[in-house]
């Protein structure tokens, strides 16, 4: 252990990357407690209002998840009304309904209160440069492991 990580979690970027996730995940469900949806579930219904008719397939892809967590996903918001399932040959594609487009508004305000309060606590320079840098070792750690 060198001098500049004084314990072997500072050290570990296993350990790091799940505290800060602990961290920020408090943080989120803050900021989308109000709305009644899941900050993955709100990210999910954002992709789905924006680009109507993705397939299951490429949604896991974009949010790094399972085909069967996103199933679930899907599953969960078909119940709550939000989405639906439509079938186009051996594809189903997903899209909002008209009342999961209504949540758009509120997802992105939400969005906004959690990007302000991670932004005062890190300082908003350090907050995006901590985002690329973390979206750059996600790209890099997801092609190595295909």
């Amino acid at each position: 252990m060198s001098q500049s990580c004084p314990t072997y979690q500072e050290c570990c970027l296993y350990f790091t990357a799940n505290s800060l996730s602990r961290l920020i995940s408090y943080l989120a469900d803050e900021s989308f407690s109000r709305i009644g949806l899941p900050t993955a579930y709100a990210h999910l219904m954002l992709q789905l209002i924006e680009e109507p008719g993705l397939r299951q397939n490429e949604l896991s892809k974009r949010m790094n998840l399972k085909a069967s967590t996103m199933t679930r996903f899907i599953d969960k918001l078909i119940v709550m009304g939000y989405v639906e399932r439509r079938q186009n040959g051996k594809y189903a594609e997903i899209f909002p309904t008209a009342v999961g487009e209504a949540l758009k508004s509120d997802i992105k305000i939400a969005l906004e209160e959690l990007y302000h309060n991670y932004c005062a606590i890190l300082g908003e320079e350090y907050a995006i440069e901590l985002t690329a840098a973390i979206n750059k070792a996600n790209t890099l750690l997801n092609k190595s492991s295909k």
